[in-house]
């Protein structure tokens, strides 16, 4: 095999296209490949597939994947057809998506790099500019997310996302049975709701069977409005998080008085079987003591066995929780309490659904990795297109 049959292969080259030359310039240092047609050759229009003549044409280059170590370019004449019905095209290139000035090949690495390091990165190992890594990182997981499949979507997550400093919010839309972020709007109020149906019209609202959240007002409001029929679940996670915002709000309080528990934070705030046995040692040594924070981790032992209880008792079971908040004492167990209370349906349906929001923390965390790779975005199109990259589950083209 000859290196134009080979470099032919590689392109995924077919007739009419032929290799015509391939240049290596040492001094330099880059590999140029020609590909040309024969004089008579025919091209199908790109939208009904009617072969025609080719009208005219113009020299362009590609940017390649380097041969070993070497920059290579593709420069071809590209056709363009005169069709009957649909008047002058530009043919279907096999290398290359019209448009752009670099190989499918080349934009599918670009795109492999771009889920695992930031862009400034990718940018100098390829030897482009970072304009022209986010164009190619944007049009894939554009043209994704145009094929992506909502239609069968039944536990649909929410959740409010830091993307800038100063409380600036997202609100991301996962679909939790297949593990993707589908939709991101701006803000976190009930509106958000709307507007992810308006952008989804091939969304059906009959097939959500839970939404699971946390018990931010808006998105409660948000999700009773737009799917009346829908479950709301709170779970675990939610629940504990709240249980702990109590107790080190009680913990600090505490401190001021108390020296003993400066420095003993994630003491409380950890699961048991987490600590190391230094700050076991201190933790039981401290819990033994007649403090407020003390009582209140009583109450978050308490808390967590609901979700080892047998799910036929444990509504019966927080109830009783409940009611003994309400006589702690403590204004920030009691007001937990409360908060419970009224949202003890989501709560239970979380029990009795196992459904959970693991799946959203597992995708916050892909995305705050990848945002601390990327050191801010220049537009919010970037920023949505790194989310949706990492975390969308798209399917891209078969090149990349």
């Amino acid at each position: 095999m000859n290196s134009e049959e080979l470099f032919r292969r590689l392109l995924g080259l077919e007739e009419p296209w032929i290799i015509k030359e391939i240049k290596f310039d040492h001094q330099e240092k880059r590999v140029d490949i020609f590909i040309d047609f024969p004089k008579g050759s025919r091209f199908p229009c790109p939208v009904c597939g009617i072969p025609y003549g080719v009208h005219d044409t113009e020299e362009r280059t590609w940017r390649h994947l380097n041969v070993f170590q070497y920059p290579t370019y593709v420069h071809a004449r590209e056709p363009r057809i005169k069709c009957d019905q649909h008047g002058k095209k530009t043919a279907d290139l096999p290398w290359a998506r019209k448009g752009s000035g670099f190989s499918l090949h080349f934009e599918a690495m670009v795109v492999e790099m771009g889920k695992e390091m930031p862009v400034s990165s990718v940018a100098r190992i390829v030897g482009i500019n970072e304009d022209s890594v986010w164009r190619i990182l944007k049009h894939y997981v554009d043209e994704a997310r145009k094929d992506q499949d909502l239609s069968g979507i039944s536990v649909l997550g929410i959740d409010e996302f830091s993307v800038e400093k100063h409380h600036v919010y997202v609100t991301l839309f996962y679909d939790i049975k297949n593990s993707r972020v589908i939709h991101i709007e701006e803000g976190k109020d009930s509106d958000v709701f709307m507007k992810f149906m308006q952008k989804n019209p091939f969304l059906d609202v009959r097939n959500i069977e839970h939404i699971t959240m946390d018990m931010c007002p808006p998105y409660i409001s948000g999700a009773k409005r737009y799917f009346p029929d829908s479950s709301i679940v709170f779970d675990h996670f939610h629940v504990i998080k709240m249980m702990n915002d109590a107790l080190d709000r009680i913990r600090r309080k505490e401190s001021r008085e108390n020296e003993i528990l400066k420095h003993t934070r994630y003491d409380w705030l950890k699961n048991f079987s987490d600590l190391l046995q230094k700050e076991r040692d201190r933790l039981m040594s401290v819990k033994s003591l007649d403090l407020q924070t003390s009582h209140a981790y009583h109450f978050k032992i308490a808390l967590q066995r609901l979700w080892q209880v047998n799910a036929g008792i444990a509504e019966s079971y927080l109830r009783k929780w409940i009611s003994w908040a309400s006589r702690s004492r403590m204004p920030d167990i009691i007001k937990l309490g409360k908060t419970i209370n009224r949202h003890l349906a989501g709560i239970m349906e979380a029990i009795r659904s196992g459904i959970n929001s693991a799946v959203v923390e597992g995708l916050n965390n892909k995305i705050r990795t990848a945002f601390k790779r990327s050191y801010g975005f220049k537009a919010h199109e970037y920023r949505d297109t790194i989310i949706y990259l990492v975390a969308g589950g798209l399917k891209l083209p078969p090149q990349c």
